[in-house]
């Protein structure tokens, strides 16, 4: 009885291992022009809660109401932008925060944007994050990884034995 609940136990173990490991790495690529967000602010709460993670993609023309995110610079640092478009003029574009109660000052050029987000995951950027964070990588994936390989090590050194 204790074998199989150890066996089932590690199993869940390597399970959650990979899944952490997965979900840190797909989210760090652009699959099929996809690319993913963690929304860091409330700006654009409820559409986007705060902690969500937002797909988005790079569409040929975007539509006033779209949530886009872009590129800007504030305070000598670029920062990433999830907003709405709330005006186009001519090819360019001003966007705005949902909760918030101003335009955004920045005009954004076309070569800015990321892409129009088409969907959002709530509270999912935010265990992403975490996982991505320096005690997060220790605990999601260092530590398990190195749990994992000795247990693989003394099951080959048992194994060594028996020959």
């Amino acid at each position: 009885m204790s074998k199989t609940i150890y066996k089932s136990g590690y199993l869940f173990f390597l399970l959650f291992f990979v899944f952490n490991t997965s979900l840190s790495i797909l989210s760090s690529l652009s699959l099929g022009g996809v690319r993913f967000f963690t929304n860091r602010s409330f700006s654009m709460a409820p559409a986007v809660p705060k902690g969500s993670l937002s797909m988005a993609m790079k569409f040929p023309y975007y539509d006033k109401g779209d949530i886009i995110i872009y590129r800007t610079v504030i305070n000598n640092h670029e920062e990433i932008i999830s907003h709405r478009i709330y005006r186009i003029g001519g090819n360019v574009y001003l966007a705005k925060g949902d909760n918030n109660l101003a335009i955004d000052p920045t005009i954004i050029l076309p070569r800015l944007i990321i892409g129009k987000v088409f969907f959002v995951i709530p509270y999912v950027g935010d265990y992403i994050a975490f996982i991505k964070s320096p005690i997060g990588l220790f605990l999601f994936i260092y530590f398990p990884a190195s749990l994992i390989i000795l247990h693989e090590l003394n099951k080959v050194k048992k194994y060594l034995r028996r020959l």
